[in-house]
């Protein structure tokens, strides 16, 4: 998305807030950099789109990227008001994300599923992906379903290792669990 018009839809949504430029930013960023993105002259991280989102009490879908772009042609965007919201697998990112905070970790990996490998949000989705695998495979441990922790034990461990969050940590936990459950599995 162009950040002039991503900027332009941000100062809409706080004018029709009524909110000044110093209520929206609280102690999260400072007033010049909200000046700055409204101007189009800085581009707000996925975070602090987040962030302003909630402020502005907006689906976090509706100031995602792209999302004017999508809306004239594609039949997965949605119109929220006077601002339009991102296509599907922007939808289903955030679906997960709040799935993962709820600890429904199944949905949350299903929805990340559904996200095209194409996508611009993959980094974000590979990232939690291997943070939902992961604890999905640490639960199917405890519960001795070691084949299924096996599973997302791997899923982790590769999804760990893809995009520009990358974790090692994870990564590492992952594998270790992994070879935890293949040996516990070896035992039966």
């Amino acid at each position: 998305m162009d950040p002039k018009l991503l900027g332009q839809r941000i100062k809409e949504a706080r004018l029709a807030k009524k909110m000044t430029q110093s209520e929206v930013v609280g102690s999260f960023i400072t007033r010049n950099m909200l000046s700055q993105i409204e101007s189009g002259n800085a581009v707000p991280s996925m975070k602090t789109l987040s962030y302003l989102a909630q402020v502005l009490e907006l689906p976090p879908t509706v100031l995602l990227p792209d999302a004017a772009e999508n809306a004239s042609d594609s039949s997965d965007s949605v119109t929220t008001g006077t601002l339009t919201s991102v296509p599907q697998d922007a939808s289903a990112f955030f679906h997960a994300k709040e799935a993962y905070l709820a600890e429904d970790d199944t949905a949350a990996y299903e929805a990340l599923s559904s996200v095209p490998e194409d996508s611009v949000l993959n980094d974000e989705v590979q990232a939690l992906l291997a943070k939902v695998a992961f604890r999905m495979a640490s639960a199917f441990l405890q519960a001795e379903n070691y084949a299924d922790a096996l599973e997302y034990a791997k899923t982790a461990a590769t999804a760990a290792t893809k995009g520009i969050y990358a974790s090692l940590e994870v990564k590492s936990q992952a594998l270790l669990l992994l070879s935890d459950a293949a040996a516990k599995l070896a035992q039966i």
